[in-house]
């Protein structure tokens, strides 16, 4: 079973945020706060990765869920959704152009967002980046004042960075979003795969940038 991190005995700003660890090919869940939660990602959905039973762990029921955010709608990070949709009726943030890709069957509390919108949680509001690459609508998620950023699948750990192969994605729209992501104050790196990195984020982004550009 998918196993839990409590992040925040790992770095106090990330206090109230916890990670789910997917089995297989599923991608990190990120629970802010409990009363009020919001998840980041939902993973695969599968019967390795069910999503309610480590929510309930960590004491969110289904009333107090308030929000769902998709960093973009690859099965991995988006599947586990209609698990979560089954039992709460969450607001279910992603980006319009990722959106057309899933949103019928995401229901009334749908919620496109775009460069700039602001999804509330508990714990600090988070600022939608628009990050095309990986996919045409991807995001990733910033706590300014915290300097925290959930990453998605367009930076990893030690320099990697998103594939760009796929059905809308763009290794020229990937370096850029890398270059505006390395401009960025970030301590904090909660990406869609591996383990989050707690302090000095910053330069595996500067690093997964040069690494992107390189394949030009």
């Amino acid at each position: 079973m998918p196993r839990i991190v409590d992040l925040g005995s790992r770095s106090e700003r990330l206090r109230g945020v916890s990670l789910i660890v997917g089995e297989g090919l599923c991608s990190n869940i990120y629970v802010i706060g409990r009363e009020e939660a919001v998840v980041v990602d939902t993973g695969v959905g599968n019967h390795a990765n069910p999503v309610w039973p480590q929510l309930e762990q960590l004491g969110v029921e289904p009333e107090g869920l308030a929000g769902v955010v998709l960093t973009h709608a690859h099965h991995d990070h988006a599947m586990g959704a209609f698990l979560i949709l089954e039992r709460a009726r969450p607001k279910v943030y992603i980006h319009g152009l990722d959106a057309r890709r899933i949103a019928s069957h995401l229901g009334p509390d749908l919620v496109e967002v775009e460069e700039g919108d602001i999804v509330p949680t508990e714990i600090w509001p988070l600022e939608v980046l628009w990050t095309p690459g990986h996919t045409e609508g991807g995001i990733c998620l910033y706590a300014r004042e915290a300097r925290v950023l959930f990453s998605g699948d367009t930076a990893f750990p030690d320099g990697y960075f998103g594939r760009y192969d796929g059905e809308s994605g763009s290794l020229r729209a990937l370096v850029g979003s890398l270059r505006r992501l390395a401009e960025l104050e970030v301590d904090a790196m909660l990406p869609g795969h591996g383990m989050p990195i707690c302090e000095g984020a910053g330069e595996h982004i500067r690093l997964s940038h040069r690494n992107a550009a390189g394949w030009f």
